[in-house]
C-alpha cells in the first residue's frame, strides 16, 4: 500500500525544468581532471604577484601532485614521511624504493628519494632521480630548485644556475631558488672581477 502512495506521489509530481537554470544565467561548474586542475593553478603560480598567494598556490600545486598516484602510493609517502620524522632512515628507504618501484612514472617518488638522498649526502643518487623526476613532469619546479642545491654540492654552478632558473620559470616567487640564484650570480661576477 505504501509502495502504492509512493508510486502514485511520484507520477504526481512534475518533472524539473533544469533549462530555468541556465535562462537565469547560472552556469554549470565546469569538473575538472586533477591534471587539467594541475595546469590551471600552475599558470596562476607562474603570475601569482606576490609571495603569500604564490605560497598558497604552490601548497595545491604539491597537494594535486600527490594525487596523482592511487592509494598504495600514498600509504609508502605516508609510511616514507613518518619515518624520516623519526629518523629512521632504513625505512624511509624501503618505503621509498617500493614507491618507485610500483610506480616509476610517479615524479613524487624520485622526488622524495632524492630529498632523502640529499639529507644522506648521497649526491649521486639525489642527481639521478631528480634527472629522472624532472623528465617524468618538466613542471616540477621542486624538483628543479632540488636538482640546483645538488649541482651545487657537485661543484656544477653553472647547471645549478640553470636548474635554479627553471624553477624560477615555474614558480617565480620560489622561497628557495631565487635567493640560490642571486648568491650563485653574485659568487660569479665576484669571480669574474
Amino acid at each position: 500500500m505504501i509502495a502504492l502512495s509512493l508510486l502514485a506521489a511520484l507520477q504526481a509530481t512534475p518533472p524539473l525544468d533544469l533549462s530555468a537554470l541556465s535562462d537565469s544565467g547560472m552556469e554549470q561548474r565546469a569538473y575538472l581532471s586533477i591534471d587539467e586542475r594541475l595546469s590551471e593553478r600552475l599558470d596562476a603560480l607562474a603570475s601569482a604577484d606576490n609571495e603569500e598567494t604564490a605560497a598558497e598556490l604552490a601548497s595545491e600545486v604539491r597537494s594535486l601532485w600527490r594525487q596523482q598516484a592511487g592509494p598504495t602510493a600514498d600509504l609508502l609517502l605516508q609510511r616514507g614521511a613518518e619515518a624520516r620524522e623519526i629518523d629512521d632512515v632504513n625505512t624511509a628507504w624501503r618505503s621509498y624504493d617500493h614507491l618507485r618501484t610500483l610506480e616509476p612514472g610517479y615524479a613524487e617518488g624520485w622526488i622524495v628519494s632524492a630529498e632523502l638522498a640529499i639529507e644522506d649526502t648521497d649526491w649521486d643518487f639525489a642527481l639521478e632521480a631528480l634527472n629522472q623526476a624532472v623528465t617524468l613532469d618538466a613542471r616540477r619546479y621542486d624538483a628543479w630548485a632540488l636538482l640546483g642545491r645538488a649541482l651545487e654540492q657537485a661543484q656544477a654552478r653553472e647547471a645549478a644556475m640553470e636548474a635554479y632558473r627553471e624553477a624560477l620559470r615555474l614558480y617565480p616567487l620560489h622561497p628557495a631558488a631565487g635567493p640560490a640564484l642571486a648568491r650563485l650570480e653574485r659568487e660569479l661576477a665576484g669571480r669574474a672581477l
